[in-house]
């Protein structure tokens, strides 16, 4: 039996970007060195400039979280980044979803080889609490693979809703 309305929501704190968070302080470091040439060069301070902004849009941007929203057939992850700002992640439908399996299951390892160029977007944590699953998806054209941490209810809602697409293995 299908549930008439179901609506769940889960927030997940994401991953630290360690590639990330290095250019940030190479940026940090290379504006402290570029203020001090500043003094015998001119272009010491245009340098400044550029990598003190860059430092400063990469700081402000370094705690993320994620959270999904499961409204009947529609589901959306937004990303909120240092707890003020609220940003569309990526929005879609049941519709769009061509499977959904565990994230070290085979079939997801068989759909990246079949299209090398696919899109592989991950929204989980560094610790999941719940089971982590991919999800296949075909968003106007464009294959995309996402990873997220839905919990149980949302999980048993998907099992109701496309029972068909959905893989334990």
């Amino acid at each position: 039996m299908l549930a008439k309305d179901f609506h769940g929501e889960k927030a997940v704190k994401a991953k630290p970007n360690v590639r990330g968070n290095i250019t940030m302080w190479v940026m940090g470091i290379l504006a402290v060195a570029s203020l001090v040439s500043a003094y015998w060069m001119a272009i010491g301070l245009v340098v400044f400039l550029a990598t003190g902004t860059v430092f400063v849009m990469m700081f402000r941007e370094r705690n993320i979280e994620y959270e999904y929203s499961v409204a009947n057939d529609d589901i959306e992850i937004a990303k909120i980044i240092n707890q003020k700002r609220r940003r569309m992640a990526i929005q879609f439908n049941t519709n769009d979803i061509k499977l959904i399996a565990p994230e070290d299951s085979q079939r997801l390892a068989n759909e990246r080889e079949r299209d090398p160029g696919m899109r592989y977007t991950d929204y989980t944590s560094q610790e999941p609490k719940d089971k982590v699953y991919g999800f296949e998806l075909d968003l106007r054209g464009i294959h995309t693979i996402i990873l997220l941490e839905p919990t149980e209810a949302m999980m048993e809602n998907f099992r109701q809703r496309i029972p068909n697409k959905i893989y334990e293995d």
